[in-house]
């Protein structure tokens, strides 16, 4: 019993194994089966996610292709099937006309790009031939409450001409060889108001102080200094010491603190005309000198070159003209205008021949301390129309008389309230604002004049001088001409235009021959023409003296 009872335990056992065996195969292969059912769902998943993507990519697609064509106008039926036919493409050329488009305005807007700056470029080159004066004293002592000027803008404003003066040599603007023309300071009030711009005699009576002495051609100051003069005119100022000194001086004069410096110089001025092409300027009546002859013969808008660009700014006894530099400054800065807005206008700057042929002339005809090249363009067109509303012109008050070495006397107490107003901000004197009260004209004991004898009659320049003295002239050589002429004249040079006109007055079957290039001459020629007539004037003459009528046309300028 023992025996089979174990064998029957063994089989048992042996059967035991073989079903856990079996049942871990049969759950091995269960496994195998659920993993091969996994992979075969995420594998179903993924092509449904793949094929999902795709007809989203699809959708997109026609929806895409639907919109260009709604665009471009035409209408395409929906596609629900694969039967559906084709779309037609989309519209053709569509993204090449874009593409040009912009290239187009691209190629435009860096050539737009590359044009300013090139123009940026060629003005800021143009600028740099201007050489600095260096003359702004701003800590000077000669300034007058200095703080109430604070914010103001003093820019003196000097033209010289080098040309104009006997054996002058070639200059630059402001300095030894080109001697004032005209000194003028343009005044700008901090908080507004008009343009206030001061004619100052350029042969008014100063007492100059020590200054450097003032090398021109290279634009400073040598190591040398000039030593102080009393009774001296204030032209002597820049001969001598340049713009610095000139400076000083009209600081001491006025108390006003000066900000800017421009010295502009005639002749090369000139020359700037003819880089340009030419200046156009607009007159309003025609502009006839006394020494020159018809500068602009008609009135209205003119091109002005070479020399009738130099006597445009160089006219100083022009018919109708007031006083006290009053037109000559007009002019002078209308031409600097008109050749600075021609050169940095427009497409001028782009013009390479024209910037080489005007930046010599530029750096030859203009100093500057403190402005730069629009500022000086903006100045100049503001005082080429002094009429024009919102600038006030004003002459410093002088004596009628000159005095005894010839130099115009200042007023010191209508000058000190007119000073006075200019600081402060206050209405000018009245007075200052008149002109022919600040500069009237000569009378018979301002007048020195020589006579001469050009007829067959013994002794006639003896007695028409001792007929001229008892009238109260004074009489210099009195004497026989180099040669008899048939007609009485009197000759006299610039400067002499308002006594020669008195003394037209006086004798009047005297003909006025101007002499220029000449200082200092009044001359009375008696020749056979003379009637005997020698009369009293009935009242001064105006500096402006009436010449032979000019043409009473007008014009109208912008």
């Amino acid at each position: 019993m023992g025996a089979p009872l174990h064998a029957q335990t063994a089989v048992g056992n042996a059967e035991a194994t073989t079903r856990v065996r079996a049942a871990e195969s049969d759950s091995a292969a269960g496994s195998s089966r659920a993993l091969d059912r996994s992979e075969q769902a995420e594998r179903t998943r993924r092509t449904e996610r793949e094929s999902g993507t795709g007809n989203r990519a699809s959708h997109i697609d026609e929806t895409l292709t639907r919109l260009t064509a709604a665009h471009a106008g035409l209408t395409l039926p929906r596609r629900d099937g694969g039967d559906e036919p084709e779309l037609p493409p989309p519209a053709p050329k569509r993204r090449p006309r874009l593409t040009a488009g912009r290239l187009l305005a691209g190629a435009l807007a860096l050539l737009v790009f590359a044009t300013t700056t090139f123009g940026w470029g060629a003005e800021g080159w143009l600028e740099s031939s201007i050489r600095n004066a260096a003359a702004l004293d701003p800590q000077s002592g000669s300034i007058v409450d200095a703080a109430a000027q604070l914010g103001d803008e003093n820019v003196l404003i000097v033209a010289t001409d080098a040309g104009s003066a006997p054996g002058a040599g070639a200059g630059t603007a402001g300095g030894t060889g080109a001697s004032a023309d005209s000194v003028t300071v343009a005044h700008i009030p901090a908080g507004g108001g008009p343009l206030i711009v001061l004619s100052v005699p350029d042969g008014l009576e100063i007492n100059r102080p020590p200054c450097e002495r003032w090398d021109p051609a290279a634009a400073s100051y040598l190591d040398q200094s000039v030593p102080a003069e009393a009774r001296t005119q204030l032209r002597s100022a820049l001969d001598v010491g340049g713009p610095r000194c000139v400076t000083r001086v009209v600081q001491q004069l006025t108390g006003l603190a000066i900000t800017k410096y421009v010295g502009i110089d005639l002749d090369a001025l000139s020359a700037m005309a003819d880089a340009v092409g030419g200046a156009t300027v607009c007159v309003t009546k025609p502009v006839v000198d006394g020494a020159l002859g018809p500068v602009v013969p008609d009135p209205g808008a003119t091109t002005l070159s070479g020399v009738r660009a130099a006597d445009f700014a160089r006219a100083t006894d022009v018919q109708g003209d007031p006083p006290s530099d009053y037109g000559r400054i007009e002019r002078q800065q209308q031409l600097l205008a008109a050749v600075l807005d021609k050169a940095v206008s427009g497409t001028a700057l782009l013009d390479v021949a024209q910037l080489v042929a005007l930046r010599p002339a530029l750096g030859r005809a203009i100093v500057t301390d403190g402005a730069g090249l629009d500022e000086v363009l903006a100045v100049a067109t503001s005082l080429s129309r002094l009429d024009a509303n919102g600038v006030t012109f004003a002459a410093v008050p002088t004596a009628g008389d000159a005095n005894n070495p010839g130099q115009t006397v200042l007023r010191d107490a209508d000058a000190a309230q007119l000073f006075t107003a200019l600081r402060q901000g206050s209405p000018l004197p009245e007075q200052a604002r008149d002109l022919r009260a600040a500069d009237s004209g000569p009378v018979p004991a301002d007048v020195k004049v020589e006579v001469l004898n050009a007829s067959a009659r013994a002794g006639l320049a003896g007695q028409v001088g001792e007929t001229l003295s008892s009238l109260g002239f004074g009489v210099g050589q009195v004497g026989n001409a180099d040669q008899p002429t048939p007609q009485t004249v009197i000759r006299f040079s610039p400067d002499e235009a308002a006594a020669a006109a008195l003394l037209a007055t006086t004798v009047p079957s005297a003909t006025s021959v101007p002499d220029p290039g000449t200082t200092g001459v009044l001359q009375l020629v008696l020749g056979k023409s003379f009637d005997d007539v020698v009369r009293a004037p009935a009242e001064p003459i105006a500096l402006q003296a009436d010449g032979p009528s000019v043409t009473p046309t007008t014009a109208t300028c912008p």
